[in-house]
């Protein structure tokens, strides 16, 4: 009897639509072409292009305990599974952001790993030593035209006449090492952070919203991960007032979060700063969670509120019809902090897990 092959571009097309599980099966149980293909850069690439996958990452605050959700279908949420992190040694871990199926995670002992929770797999980053009379902020992306995954590390000195002194340094993934950044923090005057230290990534760039302390203005600084070069711009929403803002990447778009006005701003052209617009408002304040994630179809919002001490309630926020779908998911823990959303990743498959 014949026997009929497919062409291994219809394969490789096939596969690329697959969930991580089946694919992690086939690399590990089959030493044929297969997991040559799984394993190729370009295979894992196209992947990650055509994952529809969608992951919610839970975490609990004491301690850091770590589950997930699949997120496949938007009506009825799968079970929280907790799965083992890769400093789950130490109770001071902290999520510093995730971007195309990976995690960055640090904590107080110097330690930071880049982590895909799908696949068990992580790198550990050569350990940085903190620095006296210092405060150390961490920031997580994608640097695409390198195609490289960056961590950076900026360096808040303080001093006696109240201003502050930083340094930059810049993690590679694919060169596995630490170098020190060039470019200076670009604000000079008496400032601080606005109401999160936490930087943003989206676009390409990391994104920071600075208060000016003189007038308490604020300003929006980026760090462009591929040219490693700083742009700062005017923010003119609500500029000249003291209000609570977070900056989120939303399906894509830099966004600014009015927690006090419950109101969510979109730069529509990005780089543009005349392009910020009123994206919606909310008719009650976000009381924790900026919006995470939209909806496949857009017409919705993933967020959360605290409704007790210690107590979230997670639920999709319609933006026309400003009404909410709660969420409920099994096993989901009281003590819950920022969820984060990442999709089905198979970066970091050739990692080994047990070197620096």
């Amino acid at each position: 009897m014949k026997t009929t092959h497919l062409p291994q571009e219809l394969i490789t097309q096939i596969l690329s639509i697959l969930p991580i599980k089946p694919l992690v099966r086939f690399q590990c149980v089959s030493k044929s072409w297969f997991a040559l293909i799984i394993n190729d850069s370009h295979f894992i690439n196209l992947h990650l292009s055509r994952s529809k996958e969608r992951i919610l990452i839970l975490a609990s605050s004491e301690p850091l305990d770590y589950l997930i959700v699949n997120l496949s279908n938007e009506d009825r949420f799968g079970e929280a599974v907790k799965i083992q992190h890769p400093l789950h040694h130490s109770e001071s871990n902290r999520i510093v952001d995730s971007c195309n199926g990976l995690v960055c995670i640090n904590n107080y002992n110097d330690e930071t790993v880049i982590w895909n929770p799908l696949i068990r797999k992580y790198k550990k980053l050569p350990s940085k030593p903190r620095e006296e009379l210092s405060h150390d902020h961490f920031a997580f992306g994608h640097d695409r035209v390198n195609d490289d995954y960056k961590v950076l590390r900026l360096v808040e000195f303080y001093r006696r006449d109240g201003r502050r002194k930083y340094s930059l340094e810049v993690y590679s993934l694919r060169e596995h090492s630490w170098r020190m950044v060039e470019e200076e923090w670009p604000i000079v005057e008496l400032s601080h952070f606005c109401y999160t230290c936490r930087a943003i990534f989206s676009n390409g760039a990391f994104h920071w919203m600075v208060t000016l302390v003189a007038d308490l203005k604020k300003v929006h600084v980026a760090f462009d991960l591929s040219t490693e070069k700083f742009r700062v711009h005017e923010f003119p929403v609500n500029s000249s007032i003291n209000l609570r803002v977070f900056l989120v990447d939303l399906g894509g778009w830099l966004c600014a979060v009015f927690q006090d006005l419950c109101e969510v701003w979109v730069m529509k052209e990005y780089g543009i700063v005349s392009s910020w617009t009123l994206l919606y408002a909310m008719e009650r304040a976000f009381t924790n969670y900026p919006p995470l994630v939209f909806s496949r179809d857009g017409e919705e919002v993933f967020t959360g509120e605290l409704i007790e001490s210690h107590l979230m309630e997670l639920y999709w926020y319609d933006i026309k019809k400003k009404t909410r779908r709660i969420v409920e998911i099994e096993n989901i823990p009281v003590d819950l902090i920022l969820p984060y959303f990442c999709v089905g990743s198979l970066l970091l498959l050739d990692a080994d897990n047990d070197k620096e």
